[in-house]
């Protein structure tokens, strides 16, 4: 059949996004967002999306309640993130762009996190960003994700950020390199700044990631580490004990955490029978 005039997807967007912002119900948002986040994997649509006012309006829907709304959402804003008009957004660490995806990394739904780890190893290979990201504490979701999942996507996607965030932005990982002097002294006085407090468990990720099944995964690892060996010859990887530590202290805080969620989510449950009753 021929295409009717005025038909191309680009003249689906408006109407999408004017969707969004007066459906009637949540159904009617999640099947908007599913049609944009397609309609985004496109260069000339995305140009589009973000002309019509688009990050804003996807910004608004992560405010709904819904679990696959927000998920849907976040898909949609993932494939928009290089944008020229949206990554100025992520380079400063208290943008509100910076803590959505940072917090989404440790979203309890797996295909959110996904989303939301995606968008984030993609943001990791621009220098600029990805130092705000760190101030922001992307590295601490990072090596969670690292360390206690199983998810061969979620651990690729971590595998990808460590890497980028190793080989582009190296002092702040792992604090500067002190600068040796004629007498052997460090030069700055001050031991190369400190390595911060991300360093141990962010080296002990990537141990464990060089040795993943998933080729993927090993190889960004590997990749960060020969950098590492050939770049900063003061690091040393932690021993295996130190590692393990680590992963016993993320698991026992991950445990809490979800033990807390659940206690709450029982709490609200029964004040809302009470409250029917």
């Amino acid at each position: 059949y021929p295409r009717r005039l005025g038909s191309s997807p680009v003249t689906m967007v408006k109407p999408l996004l004017k969707l969004l912002d007066t459906a009637e119900n949540e159904l009617q948002q999640f099947e908007a967002c599913l049609t944009l986040c397609n309609l985004a994997t496109v260069e000339e649509l995305r140009d589009s999306i973000v002309a019509s006012g688009g990050w804003r309006t996807l910004q608004m829907t992560l405010s709904c309640d819904n679990e696959l709304v927000q998920r849907a959402a976040l898909e949609v804003m993932s494939n928009l993130v290089l944008h020229d008009k949206v990554i100025d957004r992520f380079v400063s660490p208290s943008s509100t762009d910076v803590k959505i995806f940072v917090g989404f990394c440790s979203a309890d739904d797996e295909k959110t996190r996904i989303a939301a780890s995606g968008a984030v190893a993609t943001l990791c290979a621009v220098e600029e960003v990805g130092a705000a990201l760190i101030k922001a504490n992307v590295v601490e979701a990072l090596v969670d994700i690292a360390l206690l999942c199983d998810s061969p996507e979620l651990l690729h996607r971590a595998a990808f950020a460590l890497e980028k965030l190793f080989t582009l932005n190296t002092d702040l990982m792992l604090g500067r390199r002190p600068k040796i002097s004629s007498e052997g002294g460090d030069e700055n006085g001050d031991g190369g700044g400190g390595a911060p407090d991300h360093a141990l468990a962010a080296l002990g990720a990537l141990s464990v990631l060089s040795k993943s099944p998933i080729e993927a995964v090993k190889k960004s690892a590997i990749t960060a580490l020969v950098f590492l060996r050939k770049e900063r010859a003061d690091v040393s990887l932690p021993p295996p004990e130190a590692v393990a530590q680590v992963v016993a202290a993320l698991r026992s805080e991950h445990a809490r955490r979800r033990a807390e969620q659940e206690a709450a989510a029982a709490q609200r449950a029964l004040e809302r029978e009470q409250a029917a009753a």
